[in-house]
């Protein structure tokens, strides 16, 4: 890890300790779905941003992983500490399975087969409400009960969000990422390497899965109900902009988009929520038109000319 993410990491988890202290109770549960998207679009980053591959049914996954952990306490009683890890496993198996159904499945088609894959899976979660609870949801355990229960839940969706981020570094810098890179870039010339691209694409299309089941996981025990709701298409969009927004293919984007687009979306919430949608597709659009790496590319540009200027004024 290099310096500048150390402290990153370390800024993210001070103000994360304070925020409950700082902000009304009802931010609690904001930032906790915060923590909830930087997850789940850690994940869809890996898929996308670090091995190239457009999957349009990302938000199939955590209601896998969400629904998985929820049966599995509701008729085993299984702890939802351990439902987190059964919710993440599950994902990435059906990440794996998925994965090697559309090995040979390129651009457009992989984004069809993705989207078609979500829909399947929101159909059978619907249809089956003896099983599933249907549209009304499936009740699940939280994390801890009692008056703190909501706030520890929320440490809990703080320390699975940086666990999430510290793995994103670590793949990013490591000889596994640089294989990623290698077939997002140009598939042909890693084979020619001698890279096996078949297992690298699968490898980061089920991690990605992987996180993604975990951050249904925690949805349903923070909230207490999972629903069909968190695998429409509304939320494949809103997993689009945040990575948009926060920078495509960065370790830092997923959670600076996360934190925008929900605190924007909660700050407007009272005055414009009819509009919410179209404020952020028009967001959307100027970030690809004038920032294509989002917040990272803006950072990139105005943390120079910082730098320049605080030498000239310390040479001064």
């Amino acid at each position: 890890m290099k310096r500048n993410e150390i402290i990153a990491a370390v800024t993210i988890i001070v103000l994360g300790l304070i925020a409950p202290k700082a902000l009304p109770s009802v931010w609690i549960t904001v930032l906790s779905m915060a923590f909830y998207y930087a997850i789940l679009t850690i994940g869809w980053n890996i898929i996308f941003g670090y091995t190239g591959l457009f999957s349009y049914g990302h938000a199939a996954f955590p209601v896998i992983g969400g629904y998985t952990s929820a049966l599995l306490a509701q008729h085993i009683g299984l702890s939802p500490f351990l439902g987190l890890l059964a919710g993440a496993l599950v994902a990435g198996l059906s990440g794996i399975l998925i994965g090697l159904l559309i090995l040979r499945v390129r651009g457009f088609y992989l984004c069809l087969v993705t989207w078609a894959f979500a829909e399947v899976v929101n159909v059978i979660i619907t249809a089956e409400h003896q099983i599933t609870g249907g549209t009304g949801g499936l009740l699940a355990p939280t994390f801890f009960s009692g008056p703190n229960g909501e706030l520890f839940g929320y440490f809990m969706g703080l320390g699975l969000m940086m666990a999430a981020f510290l793995i994103s570094i670590l793949l990013y810098h490591s000889r596994w990422g640089l294989n990623l890179f290698a077939v997002r870039d140009d598939i042909d010339a890693a084979e020619s390497m001698g890279i096996n691209t078949r297992f690298w694409k699968v490898f980061g299309f089920a991690f990605g899965c992987t996180l993604a089941g975990l951050a249904g996981a925690y949805f349903a025990h923070f909230l207490g109900l999972i629903d069909p709701g968190i695998g429409g298409l509304d939320q494949m969009g809103y997993v689009c902009l945040i990575v948009i927004i926060g920078g495509l293919g960065t370790v830092y984007g997923p959670i600076l988009g996360s934190f925008f687009v929900v605190i924007t979306k909660e700050l407007i919430s009272g005055w414009a929520s009819g509009y919410s949608l179209l404020i952020f597709a028009v967001i959307m659009i100027l970030a690809v038109r004038f920032f294509s790496g989002g917040f990272m590319e803006i950072i990139q540009v105005i943390s120079p000319r910082l730098t320049n200027k605080y030498l000239k004024f310390v040479n001064k």
